[in-house]
């Protein structure tokens, strides 16, 4: 029931960073998106234990790199991926 969205959510993530790769503030702009989205996504999972809000802060790239990747997992249906690390980034550094 909820898969659908968040799938299709990340799929028009995906299209954007595409299109909007040239510029730094579009990029903001898309991360800002895809991490929103991840949020949501945090939100509607019911996480045991909590989520390991411990891990080392990522790095811009590594945060891009890793937003891409899930939300390309997403698109193509395993919405059911976790990468505990971007989470408990961006938990951190939203907090």
């Amino acid at each position: 029931m909820y898969q659908e969205p968040i799938a299709g959510r990340a799929a028009v993530l995906i299209e954007d960073h595409l299109a909007a790769h040239a510029s730094h503030a579009d990029l903001a702009v898309w991360q800002q998106a895809a991490e929103n989205c991840v949020m949501m996504r945090i939100r509607s999972l019911r996480v045991l234990g909590g989520l390991p809000r411990h891990k080392a802060p990522l790095s811009q790239e590594q945060r891009v790199t890793r937003l891409k990747d899930l939300l390309r997992l997403w698109a193509n249906g395993c919405t059911c991926a976790v990468d505990e690390d971007l989470f408990a980034d961006i938990l951190n550094r939203r907090s």
